[in-house]
C-alpha cells in the first residue's frame, strides 16, 4: 500500500507492470487500471545541487499543523479492514478499537505492511503478507509464503518462506508517544531475490472506496492542507540495524523515508516525493546510488509523478543522520539507549527545486491538496534486522488558517 517504494528498487525494470492498484489506493481518488511501464530518469548530481538552506523557510516560524500535529494520539489500523491479514493498534480509540469504532476518514494512522514481489497479492487477499507481531507467537507459522519469484529467476526457482517479520508498538517517549516499527528478515532460511522487498510503514491515506479504511479526509484542510500552505515536515528519529551472519547474502539493502505526495482536484493529477532519511547497503557501507526520480504514466483517471531525493545528496537532511549497527551479541543493544535526532525536512523547497527543472508542473501546484504521507516507512532488500522510533512529528504550514 506504499507508493514510493514499488519504484525504488535495485532492479526498477522488474516493476514495470505491478502495484497500480496501491497507486490507486494511496491517492483514493480512482479505480485501478493497469499502467505501462516505468520510465526512470535520473536527476543529475552536482556539488550544487543541494537545496539552498538559505532560500528555505525556518522551522522556528512555521505552524503546527495536521489532525495529529506532534504525532501524540496512538490510533493505527491497517487500509483493509476484511483482510485476514487486518491489524490495528488503538489504544487512544473508541474503547481500544479503530476499526467499528473510529469512523472513515476521522483521524487515524495506516500501517502498511508487506513482502512485495511479482504477483499483487497482497492488499484485501493478505496471501503474500501476515500479521505484525504474529512472530511474538512461539507456535507461529514460519513457513509463510513472503515472496513469490519472478519470471526473470531461474525456472523452478521457489518462493520465500518464513516467520512474519513486521513488528509494529506504541511506546513511551517521556510521556509523548513514539512509534517503533521493526524489520526483521534476519531468519529466513532463504536468500530474498533481488527484485522484492519487505516494508512496513506508518501512514495517512485517505479512503478510496468500500472496504477500504483512510483516516484522511479530502474535504478537511487540518487533514488535507493546500500546497501553497505546505513547507516541510519535522520530526524525532533513531534506528538501528543488525546484519545476520550471511556471507552469502550479497544483496542487502535498507532504507527509512518520510514521503508527502498531493493530489490536484482540477486535473486530477497527483505529485510526490519520497525522501530517504537513512539507507545503508551493506557492501558498500555508503549512500546508494539508485534512480531518484520515476515519471508515472497515467493511472486510470490521474496520472502520477512519483519523485525519489537521497536526502544527503541533495542536503535536506543532517549529514550525521544515519542508522546505528548493533554488532552486540543477538542485536540486543535497546534502541531507547540511542539518542533521538531532530530533523525538519523542507519539502516545499525540493518540490519548488523539481518544478523549476521541469519535473512537476506548476499548475498543478494551484488547487493541490496533500492526499497522503508516510509518516515513516522502513524497507530492505535481504536478510536484516532493521528498526526505526519516530515521535513528535508535525506537518508545518506557513500560512494561518483561513476559512474553507
Amino acid at each position: 500500500m506504499r507508493f514510493s517504494d514499488y519504484f525504488y528498487s535495485l532492479k526498477p525494470s522488474f516493476l514495470a507492470k505491478t502495484k497500480a492498484v496501491y497507486l490507486a489506493i494511496l491517492f483514493g481518488l480512482s479505480s485501478p487500471s493497469s499502467m505501462a511501464p516505468n520510465s526512470p530518469i535520473l536527476l543529475p548530481y552536482s556539488g550544487n545541487s543541494g537545496i539552498d538552506s538559505q532560500g528555505t523557510t525556518s522551522p522556528t516560524s512555521l505552524i503546527p499543523w495536521g489532525w495529529d500535529a506532534g504525532l501524540k494520539i496512538r490510533r493505527v489500523a491497517g487500509y483493509y479492514p476484511g483482510s485476514p491479514v487486518y491489524f490495528e493498534s488503538c489504544p487512544d480509540g473508541v474503547g481500544g478499537k479503530c476499526y467499528g469504532s473510529i469512523p472513515n476518514r476521522s483521524g487515524f494512522y495506516t500501517l502498511a505492511y508487506g513482502s512485495f514481489s511479482y504477483k499483487d497479492k497482497v492488499g484485501p487477499t493478505g496471501k503474500l503478507s501476515c500479521i505484525p507481531n504474529e512472530a511474538e507467537n512461539p507456535n507461529a507459522p514460519n513457513d509463510r509464503i513472503l515472496m513469490e519469484p519472478h519470471p526473470s529467476e531461474p525456472v523452478g526457482t521457489p518462493p520465500v518462506k518464513g516467520r512474519c517479520p513486521y513488528f509494529f508498538y506504541w511506546r513511551n517517549n517521556g510521556g509523548s508517544p513514539s512509534a517503533y516499527l521493526i524489520n526483521d528478515s534476519s531468519s529466513l532460511p532463504q536468500i530474498p531475490f533481488g527484485y522484492g522487498s519487505f516494508y512496513i510503514g506508518l501512514q495517512e491515506n485517505l479512503k478510496t472506496y468500500a472496504g477500504t479504511y483512510g483516516g484522511l479526509d479530502h474535504r478537511n484542510r487540518v487533514m488535507t492542507p493546500l500546497y501553497a500552505w505546505v513547507q516541510g515536515v519535522r520530526l524525532k528519529l533513531r534506528a538501528k540495524v543488525c546484519f545476520a551472519d550471511k556471507t552469502q547474502d550479497l544483496y542487502r539493502k535498507i532504507r527509512v523515508h518520510t514521503d508527502m505526495t498531493f493530489y490536484s482536484l482540477k486535473s486530477r493529477r497527483g505529485f510526490g516525493v519520497s525522501v530517504n532519511l537513512m539507507d545503508y547497503v551493506i557492501n558498500q557501507g555508503k549512500i546508494s546510488t539508485l534512480p531518484e526520480l520515476f515519471h508515472e504514466p497515467k493511472v486510470a483517471e490521474y496520472s502520477l509523478a512519483q519523485l525519489h531525493v537521497n536526502g544527503k545528496l541533495w542536503n535536506v537532511t543532517p549529514q550525521d543522520l544515519k542508522f546505528t549497527v548493533d554488532q552486540s551479541s543477538n542485536c540486543n543493544l535497546p534502541l531507547k539507549d540511542l539518542p533521538f535526532q531532530d530533523v525538519y525536512i523542507p519539502f516545499k523547497a525540493i518540490f519548488e527545486r523539481l518544478i523549476a527543472e521541469g519535473k512537476i508542473d506548476r499548475r498543478l501546484t494551484e488547487d493541490a491538496i496533500l492526499s497522503s504521507t508516510i509518516v515513516v516507512g522502513l524497507e530492505q532488500w535481504g536478510r536484516n534486522r532493521s528498526e526505526v522510533e519516530i515521535s513528535d512529528r508535525s506537518i508545518l504550514i506557513s500560512l494561518p488558517p483561513i476559512a474553507w
